[in-house]
């Protein structure tokens, strides 16, 4: 635990740095800065996560993440909350919702994988003969999972 806690020590001041410079494109097509306003504190806290793009965002769309439920950044994101991104390189506005019970999360991840197959294998979660991933593996998958939906304003 101690080694995961001094590689985000250290991966994660670098890549704010690079997803707000003009090195952003090396990362910013699964990475991006979401940054959330605590709800006690008032203070706004900035973490970058992975995102999938499940509508083209420009348009109304729709952005994915999967997080950990021990990570404490999504807590504030409880029954909804303004948030601010920086999506490719562009800083915008934003608003997220988190999803945490055992069942809904298993079958947003479920939705998610059908929408990007490709993010199966780092979540241990196999594709069956038609290339959509198997429902079991989602539900294993989703265990200690959250999720957290972010659309424009």
């Amino acid at each position: 635990m101690a080694k995961r806690n001094l590689s985000l020590a250290i991966a994660n001041p670098l890549m704010k740095f690079i997803l707000q410079s003009p090195l952003h494109r090396i990362a910013s097509s699964q990475i991006m800065l979401i940054t959330v306003t605590g709800r006690k504190s008032g203070k706004q806290y900035t973490t970058p996560v992975n995102f999938v793009e499940i509508d083209d965002f420009e348009d109304e769309g729709l952005l994915s993440v999967v997080s950990h439920q021990h990570r404490t950044w999504w807590r504030n994101l409880r029954g909804g909350a303004p948030v601010t991104i920086v999506l490719r390189g562009q800083r915008r506005q934003a608003f997220a919702e988190v999803f945490e019970e055992q069942a809904e999360v298993a079958e947003r991840l479920y939705d998610h994988l059908l929408d990007v197959p490709q993010f199966a294998e780092p979540l241990g979660v196999g594709l069956d003969a038609a290339g959509e991933p198997i429902r079991a593996d989602a539900d294993t998958a989703a265990v200690g999972k959250v999720m957290i939906e972010v659309w424009r304003e």
